[in-house]
């Protein structure tokens, strides 16, 4: 399986890397940006402009002189915003996740069980986003409803498959030649120790483990100038190949064999995430044409949904066919004790004697439940503000999405080579610079962020700009897909310096699990203020708390600190034993 020579990826890591290539467009198009806007439209189209509730919303239309009405479609027997309709759906989509990720875990560990949960998973999804085609052309009160339903579901499959995606990872990882010829090294260098006493090679370790991963099937399917953003991407390779990207790490070296494991793992990772990336931002591009062509109508949305599930379904077929199955055992029986023990896990994570043996870490946790949710919800209220308030139609919204993910793209390759020169010895001056560490770059895009709200709430007050303009949207699309891009490899990049070593996987479920568990709150919130005020633009200021509220919490964590913490904490746990049979996994990679 080993890349070098230029040879082809191995063929399971193929199917693997077609599923990333499939699932991504439908989270990139469907997930965030036309299903938002599908179901304030579907509902606007049911909807009436309040106070009087008589005069019909209209689709795609333009305020009168300026003026924001607020459309209200009647749901459930319950007046309800349109824009907040569709947060309301959100909080319930995010919320399901949350309970999905948790309680599929433990099959997702069978070798048996992932891939056949993961075709279930997915093409169930797939199915929700086409089933919007056969949605009749004339609404009916009943069509927001079934679309809501779909969303959810959509939402929960596309995570819970992309758990049973990730569960893939060790077992290909471990497949690698390299690997395999590391672990046998690393047997035979063990059964010579036990004769006598010899010097490790740690140093030619080191020297194949950096030539593994400049030479490899990864990096070779990607142009140059886009590998550093594959690297950005890659928590592991950032937290023990980089001085820079963590300057605090301090742990004993691992085995040449453990180090090439857990980069390879990486690599796999960053390779997917990369290639989804750039399939989504192509079909998004793609699908321009269409939107346009059609007028932004809700057909349009549907069509665009419906073709993304497609897409899904039509590259996972790879994967069926790829992807290894493994054999059933008697541990693979379905019960509900161990989704049980998953939820009992989780609980033990977040318990008093737990928190006080590591706070740096569950302080940053602390902070990335306000912070994460702060960014998702931007994202999903920007959509549905320019949708709802400032009548964008789909296609400026698609431009807006587009905007958006070039200028992540565009950061995630520029702050690591800023970061890096900003950090590197002054030769000229004779100085040694203070590094730039990862936790400052996080810090000031919390901060880049949080001006967004506060530049939206002075509408409130000012009676020009405050995001009045189809131009201060595009901007900030720009602006804030600069800001989004660091956040999410950052955050994850702080994160693992704060992880005791050797339990990377149980501590990234706990990141993901308060990631999602904790997301539904902000969409909820702004909906309710948007139908009790009657103006989305307040909306704006709860957000803001929600990106500065953290700041203080942030501000307490010392990462140098913390990362002591880990290694005290994994060499109490560990007991003479490997860090890995110590650790209860649960289920997410």
């Amino acid at each position: 399986m080993s890349s070098s020579g230029g040879r082809l990826p191995h063929p399971h890591v193929r199917a693997w890397y077609s599923y990333a290539f499939a699932t991504e467009v439908f989270s990139a198009c469907a997930l965030a940006i036309f299903l938002p806007i599908t179901l304030e439209q579907m509902a606007r189209e049911v909807g009436y402009y309040a106070p009087e509730l008589v005069e019909p919303c209209v689709i795609n239309g333009t305020p009168s002189e300026g003026i924001e009405r607020i459309c209200k479609a009647k749901i459930l027997g319950v007046w309800v915003d349109t824009a907040s309709f569709s947060m309301y759906v959100k909080s319930v989509a995010v919320a399901t996740q949350a309970v999905c990720i948790i309680s599929v875990g433990p099959l997702a560990d069978s070798p048996y069980w992932r891939k056949r949960l993961l075709l279930v998973f997915a093409y169930t999804g797939a199915l929700s986003g086409i089933m919007l085609l056969f949605f009749p052309s004339t609404p009916y009160t009943w069509t927001p409803l079934l679309a809501a339903l779909l969303n959810t579901i959509g939402n929960a499959t596309y995570s819970s498959a992309i758990l049973c995606s990730n569960a893939f990872l060790r077992d290909l990882a471990r497949e690698d030649e390299d690997v395999q010829k590391a672990l046998k090294e690393q047997v035979d260098m063990r059964a010579i120790e036990d004769d006598s006493s010899g010097g490790n090679d740690e140093r030619g370790g080191d020297e194949r483990t950096q030539a593994s991963i400049d030479s490899n099937e990864g990096t070779s399917l990607l142009p140059k100038r886009l590998v550093p953003t594959v690297r950005a991407i890659s928590t592991e390779d950032l937290a023990e190949t980089d001085p820079i990207a963590s300057p605090y790490l301090t742990t004993s070296p691992k085995s040449h064999y453990e180090t090439l494991l857990s980069l390879t793992t990486s690599r796999l990772s960053s390779t997917g995430t990369a290639l989804g990336f750039f399939s989504g931002v192509s079909v998004l591009t793609l699908l321009f044409i269409p939107i346009t062509v059609l007028g932004g109508t809700t057909f349009a949305l549907r069509l665009a949904i419906g073709l993304s599930g497609i897409w899904w379904a039509v590259f996972t077929l790879p994967s069926w066919l790829g992807l290894p199955g493994g054999q059933r055992s008697p541990e693979d029986d379905v019960n509900i004790k161990s989704i049980k023990e998953a939820w009992i896990k989780i609980g033990k994570m977040v318990s008093p004697s737990q928190i006080r043996q590591l706070p740096n870490l569950y302080l940053f946790l602390m902070a990335w439940i306000f912070l994460s949710d702060g960014f998702h919800t931007t994202t999903y209220v920007a959509i549905l503000y320019a949708s709802a308030v400032l009548s964008m139609g789909p296609p400026k919204i698609m431009v807006i999405g587009i905007l958006t993910q070039l200028s992540a793209m565009i950061a995630a390759i520029l702050v690591p080579r800023y970061q890096r020169m900003l950090s590197n010895s002054d030769a000229a001056s004779s100085t040694t610079r203070k590094p730039v560490t990862n936790f400052k770059i996080l810090l000031l895009t919390v901060i880049g962020a949080a001006l967004i709200p506060l530049y939206a709430s002075a509408g409130l007050i000012v009676p020009y700009g405050g995001l009045r303009s189809e131009a201060e949207m595009y901007i900030f699309a720009a602006w804030f897909g600069f800001i989004f891009g660091p956040f999410l490899s950052y955050s994850r990049t702080v994160y693992s310096e704060l992880i005791p070593p050797g339990h990377e996987s149980t501590f990234f479920a706990l990141f993901s699990f308060t990631d999602k568990s904790a997301s539904f709150l902000g969409p909820t919130v702004v909906g309710l203020i948007a139908d009790l005020t009657g103006n989305a633009r307040y909306g704006f200021i709860f957000l803001l708390l929600m990106l500065t509220v953290p700041i203080p919490v942030l501000l307490r964590v010392n990462v140098r600190k913390g990362t002591e913490e880990a290694r005290i904490w994994t060499e109490t746990r560990s007991g003479g034993r490997t860090a890995h049979a110590s650790t209860g996994h649960v289920g997410m990679e």
